[in-house]
């Protein structure tokens, strides 16, 4: 249960000894689920909940476990209820937060978050699924709402499944975290404590295994601190069409797509407006072998403020890994580019609808605003179960006419003096390791020292220190 905030500086001092024991200890202990390449899923499946069909556990010979008796609950004919939650617990220390340009610049906290899912089959075809949510922040300094709630419905759709021809449909209305694709630019943002959800109608439609389409509309929910006080809360409107086709099955996919997001209150140089901003994109993944690969591009349009928008991503990682070596060596290396502002009229700055800053660092230092990187590493696997990641990442600004921007699309605006016009940002010397002992528990840590670059030490910033230590446990 989560502790009283009076007790939060106590908690803290429990809290960041166990976990960095739980972090030492990863390379030496657990058998049995194998590290997924730094996928934070849930648990040691891929899906969400509501992806996972429970109902071959009606045969009581299929049962292996003592969660299957909760996500199977028999109530006649083909309806069941499935039970599930998540309990995460997260340690952070930051210092020099944001290169000390802003404050606090030392920052020290405890993050728990804990959710409750019900997912209720009435038949084969119309299901309703909810998830509560409590979300607590300890010793954090100024606390945001994607910090700290004290209650909230994260999730609650009706769900309907129906063939149609060769393809089968699902309908889901209500509220819904969403995802898609790489998650690159529309992502449920997991780093923090509150993940982004949507009051949504989506429809998606598998053909045959062959072909996905997706289309999306969505009003983005603004969490509340107060408890189950945000269901009128929304910050613009955000729609999709998403489709994704195997060109050589389980080898090669394409994906097209197109978002719309009206965001009220963006932020790009030293302006605050409202802007209503097209994606076009695409993106080439797959593997084969040993070899992994995944790509995304963007062209954005639109408006900001009046003023017109014109701003291009793009973001690569590819993966090789040496299988029949000891502890299965990789070579990763991930290429970005988001463009920024170059000084006119128009808004050059890339802005993704949902973006995963992740997708750089877990620690979420830099965003994917006016960034080149930059970013080779080694992945190493000493068991089936535990992975780690060491590299430098090295960054630039696209322009040096826009900000440095940090968290979700924040400029510093010290960084658009006009005696710096340095384009090097930093170096992050990154380590990263992930340990799953059993399906439903995940332990992972990062720790990242940024070698500040002029860009940052013109404006007056100073290089940073973060880590985090996460202990996941899903049913």
């Amino acid at each position: 249960m989560p502790v009283p905030l009076r007790s939060a500086r106590r908690q803290r001092h429990f809290l960041h000894p166990w976990l960095v024991a739980a972090c030492l200890l990863t390379p030496l202990l657990g058998q049995s689920a194998k590290a997924q390449y730094f996928s934070l899923g849930k648990g040691g499946s891929p899906l969400e909940f509501y992806d996972i069909d429970y109902s071959y556990l009606a045969d009581p010979a299929k049962r292996t476990g003592p969660l299957d008796a909760l996500h199977y609950i028999g109530l006649g004919g083909d309806a069941y209820l499935s039970l599930g939650g998540e309990f995460r617990e997260q340690a952070w220390a930051q210092n020099n937060e944001a290169y000390a340009l802003r404050t606090p610049t030392r920052n020290a906290y405890d993050l728990q978050r804990e959710l409750v899912d019900f997912y209720l089959h009435i038949d084969r075809h119309l299901a309703i699924f909810a998830q509560v949510g409590r979300f607590d922040s300890f010793g954090k300094i100024n606390p945001s709402t994607t910090d700290r709630d004290y209650g909230r419905l994260q999730q609650g759709f009706v769900e309907l499944k129906e063939p149609a021809g060769p393809a089968q449909v699902t309908a889901r209305i209500g509220r819904q975290e969403i995802a898609l694709g790489s998650a690159r630019f529309v992502w449920v943002n997991d780093s923090s404590n509150v993940r982004t959800t949507h009051d949504a109608v989506r429809i998606h439609s598998d053909v045959q295994n062959n072909v996905a389409l997706d289309f999306i509309y969505s009003r983005p929910v603004v969490s509340q601190l107060q408890a189950f006080s945000d269901f009128d809360t929304h910050n613009g409107v955000f729609g999709a069409v998403y489709a994704s086709e195997a060109l050589i099955p389980n080898i090669f996919h394409v994906d097209e797509y197109y978002f719309y997001r009206r965001n009220l209150g963006a932020q790009y140089l030293k302006l605050t407006g409202n802007e209503d901003r097209d994606t076009l994109g695409g993106r080439f993944w797959g593997d084969y072998g040993p070899f992994k690969f995944d790509t995304d591009f963007a062209y954005q349009f639109g408006t900001f403020n009046g003023a017109p928008i014109s701003a291009f991503g793009t973001s690569t990682r590819v993966l090789y890994t040496f299988e029949r070596v000891v502890w299965q060596p990789g070579l990763q290396f991930q290429g970005s580019y988001f463009s920024g502002s170059g000084g006119g009229k128009t808004i050059g700055t890339f802005s993704a609808p949902f973006p995963r800053p992740t997708l750089l660092n877990y620690i979420g230092l830099n965003t994917l605003e006016n960034v080149i990187e930059a970013y080779p590493a080694l992945v190493l696997n000493p068991t089936s179960n535990f992975a780690f990641r060491l590299g430098p990442e090295v960054l630039w600004r696209a322009s040096v006419n826009d900000a440095v921007y940090i968290s979700r699309a924040t400029p510093l605006t010290a960084t658009l003096s006009a005696n710096d016009k340095a384009s090097y940002i930093g170096t992050n010397l990154i380590a990263t390791a992930q340990w799953r002992p059993v399906s439903t528990v995940t332990v992972f840590g990062e720790y990242l020292h940024q070698l500040a670059g002029p860009a940052i030490t013109l404006a007056g910033g100073r290089p940073a220190d973060a880590g985090v230590i996460q202990v996941d446990f899903n049913f």
